[in-house]
């Protein structure tokens, strides 16, 4: 059998005997996949301490690909991570990460760059991931990843109000005054002359009320102060900026719940995986 390497990230463990156990891990060069480590569970086991939820380790194994399961060979800790231990808020944002990358990446597919994007979400959930809006950042930039970016965009608004493509295909920023007033956004909602949006998690996005009138879409009321938000924070390059600007709790329950219907839409992950996260969050 051949012995293949790679850096690791487990997914979750399941225990086979009293002694032995199946882990799950997002690679780097293997996509999803399951080992099974012997005797893992003994005393003197070497691969005691050497892997971990939410850590990055190096990972050998015997690849068995036509034959059945992977046999875990070696393993040796990279990166710990050791404020998930402590910190039980980043802990369950870094859980809503994995539970969501793990639904939605293909068993034995070369994807480097998804192995890459989880080591950067889950060190920035070690700073920020304690704050509910991290959690909305993260979904924005993932359904980006995706390549589903959530459309914010009134169908019938003019391009040049949200810019342009520059000639390198590159998309314009808001202008910064534009940018800051979105995060800041503090105004109640009953101030608001403009009439709610529509966001429908079948569509993708935002979607014209009458429309959605016509046609019988399913589709959540957003006041256009939240949607304002998300396209500010979609932008946002960093969570750092996006948890430390004061935002109205009005606008964030409403996007927290057409969050929760798109995810659980889009990337068929239950929505209670999601409300539970944020939940400990948002504990006492």
């Amino acid at each position: 059998m051949p012995i293949q390497k790679t850096s690791a990230i487990p997914l979750y463990f399941t225990n086979v005997s009293n002694t032995s156990r199946v882990v799950t891990w997002m690679t780097a060069r293997y996509g999803k996949l399951s080992t099974i480590i012997k005797g893992e569970q003994r005393k003197n086991s070497l691969f005691r301490g050497q892997y971990d939820l939410f850590s990055t380790s190096e990972l050998l194994f015997y690849d068995r690909t036509e034959k059945g399961m992977h046999i875990a060979k070696e393993c040796s800790m990279l990166t710990r991570r050791a404020a998930f231990r402590t910190d039980w808020r980043a802990c369950a944002s870094a859980g809503y990460i994995s539970a969501l990358l793990a639904k939605t990446t293909l068993r034995h597919g070369h994807e480097p760059e998804r192995f890459e994007f989880f080591e950067e979400m889950l060190t920035l959930a070690e700073t920020y991931g304690r704050h509910p809006a991290f959690l909305v950042w993260f979904d924005l930039q993932f359904a980006d990843f995706q390549g589903q970016a959530i459309q914010l965009e009134d169908r019938g608004q003019k391009t040049e109000d949200r810019g342009q493509r520059t000639e390198d295909g590159s998309q314009r920023s808001e202008t910064r005054d534009q940018r800051s007033e979105a995060l800041t956004s503090h105004i109640p909602p009953s101030t608001s002359h403009t009439p709610a949006a529509r966001f429908s998690a079948e569509h993708g996005g935002v979607i014209d009320p009458g429309y959605a009138r016509q046609h019988r879409i399913p589709a959540s009321p957003i006041a256009p102060e939240a949607v304002a938000l998300l396209r500010a924070w979609q932008q946002a390059d960093s969570p750092k900026e996006v948890v430390a600007a004061p935002c109205n709790p009005a606008y964030l329950a409403q996007i927290e719940r057409v969050l929760e219907k798109f995810v659980s839409w889009q990337f068929d992950l239950p929505p209670h995986v999601r409300k539970k996260a944020l939940e400990t969050l948002r504990a006492a």
